[in-house]
């Protein structure tokens, strides 16, 4: 199988580096000093997974890379759009898109911009971060659970997780992708601004009782906004589940606390202010997600340009994507 990974920083790298490990065709496309210190020695795997070096073709140029059978989209957030029309020339001769992000609504953002439902969503439980260019570290392991909302792609759903599974990864097929994605959400808007405001791992944050006391009530509005839109979570109980993953997930790093440390775009918008918009749109209130989402957006106007700030808001509009969830 020949796959394409747009957007290969430390997530996009991983899944890419082990799916070639496995014997596919794969190539990254990313940042140029990441991806010219893969050419040049490989990718540099560390961490919970062992280590490894592995050979992998690596471009900045996404028009240097051919037909493709699938397109692995694993950039930021707010990058989704620019990838995908990057991708386009490979989806026009028939390469089907993976959606491996945090967030909401991004797979209709690509279905919509593309003019194709041959759209997959994918959520993961693993960390990693990139150490040095052309090195990434592995900090934690988990599930990757892979759907679709279009139910034509339920093949192409099988045929990319038994890939995944080759490459080592624990997946799951999901017939309820709205719910695993929000299920993901509800743990990000709980523990990743906490994170970023305070500098925690979520080992740290789960220790400490005033902000595991901030977490209930960040999950508790965003599971409010859930019940509202009639989505079926993947648990009986956020609270316990989030609590839980930030334990489980101890001596992480979240993204969104790299982000900060790195200065650069969180996905602020795409999580926690997609929780308040889509509140907002049904008429409720989430004063916890407001005071989090101004004071990490505050850390961000320290280091990002006026114009980032000003061009930072959702590209799929809040009524759009409530629309698409409550006549699905």
């Amino acid at each position: 199988m020949r796959i394409a990974i747009m957007g290969a920083g430390a997530i996009g790298s991983l899944y890419g580096g082990f799916l070639k490990k496995a014997g596919h065709d794969v190539v990254l496309i990313g940042r140029p000093n990441h991806m010219l210190s893969i050419s040049d020695s490989g990718l540099k795997v560390s961490g919970v997974l062992g280590e490894h070096t592995i050979s992998i073709e690596a471009t900045s140029n996404p028009l240097d890379v051919a037909a493709v059978d699938y397109v692995m989209i694993t950039t930021k957030t707010y990058d989704t759009i620019r990838a995908a029309r990057e991708a386009e020339h490979l989806v026009k001769t028939g390469a089907k898109v993976v959606v491996l992000q945090n967030g909401l609504g991004t797979e209709r953002q690509v279905a919509k911009a593309l003019g194709t439902t041959a759209v997959l969503r994918a959520t993961t439980c693993f960390g990693a971060e990139i150490v040095t260019s052309g090195a990434i570290e592995v900090t934690g392991t988990g599930i990757t659970e892979i759907g679709s909302h279009y139910d034509e792609n339920k093949s192409a759903i099988h045929e990319f997780a038994a890939a995944l599974r080759e490459a080592g990864f624990q997946v799951t097929e999901s017939e309820n992708i709205e719910g695993v994605v929000w299920t993901k959400t509800i743990v990000n808007c709980g523990i990743n601004p906490v994170g970023a405001l305070t500098g925690l791992t979520n080992g740290e944050i789960h220790s400490n009782p005033a902000l595991r006391g901030l977490v209930v009530k960040l999950v508790e509005e965003t599971v409010r906004v859930v019940e509202a839109l009639g989505v079926e979570l993947t648990t009986d109980d956020p609270v316990r589940y989030t609590l839980g993953t930030a334990k489980a997930t101890g001596n992480n790093i979240n993204s969104m606390l790299q982000d900060i440390r790195a200065m650069k775009r969180t996905e602020i918008e795409s999580i926690t202010g997609a929780v308040i918009r889509i509140g907002r749109e049904l008429g409720i209130p989430t004063p916890a997600s407001e005071s989090v989402y101004a004071l990490v957006r505050a850390l961000e106007s320290k280091y990002l340009p006026e114009d980032d700030l000003k061009r930072d808001k959702p590209s799929l509009y809040t009524e759009e994507l409530v629309r698409a969830m409550t006549e699905s």
